[in-house]
């Protein structure tokens, strides 16, 4: 009889060491589950990427860019592509502007970085006054530059003809 008693409480034991953990586990999920929901971003928000640090020779690389033809003509769209990959910048996309030609080239800030935005104007010559904010997590760019009928003025045109 003592060592089927000896059985129980051992048993007993054995039990309430796994709820004292089960417990303990319990505690530490419902205390993460409460830190980080008030922590969590805003909706539309992304999370900051560090520009300081740079992993490569490329500066700009972590910048990611939608280019769009909005001149009407062939294959500024490629120069400009051509331009920006040898600046460092990552073009992503190039395509023609949906609506009508546009007088002046504009750089679209798509993620609530004014400054990276503001190095691709000076990277392309662009006046910061074509710089406008219309974040959209959606595009999955930085920033997109529509390329105006003002081309000839900027920096990958005028290097190209050089």
């Amino acid at each position: 009889m003592s060592d089927n008693k000896s059985y129980k409480t051992t048993r007993e034991y054995l039990l309430n060491i796994t709820i004292i953990i089960l417990s303990g586990l319990c505690l530490y999920l419902i205390v993460s589950l409460i830190l980080s929901a008030y922590s969590e971003k805003k909706p539309g928000q992304r999370e900051a990427i560090d520009t300081v640090v740079h992993p490569t020779k490329q500066p700009n690389f972590s910048i990611q860019i939608r280019l769009e033809n909005g001149t009407g003509e062939n294959r500024i769209g490629a120069t400009f592509r051509e331009y920006l990959k040898k600046q460092g910048y990552d073009v992503v996309e190039l395509d023609n502007y949906k609506s009508t030609e546009v007088e002046r080239t504009l750089i679209i800030d798509r993620i609530g970085d004014l400054k990276k935005a503001t190095r691709i104007a000076e990277a392309l010559g662009v006046s910061q006054r074509n710089i406008v904010q219309m974040i959209d997590p959606t595009k999955f760019v930085d920033a997109t530059v529509i390329i105006g009928k003002d081309y000839k003025e900027l920096k990958p045109f005028l290097e190209k003809t050089k």
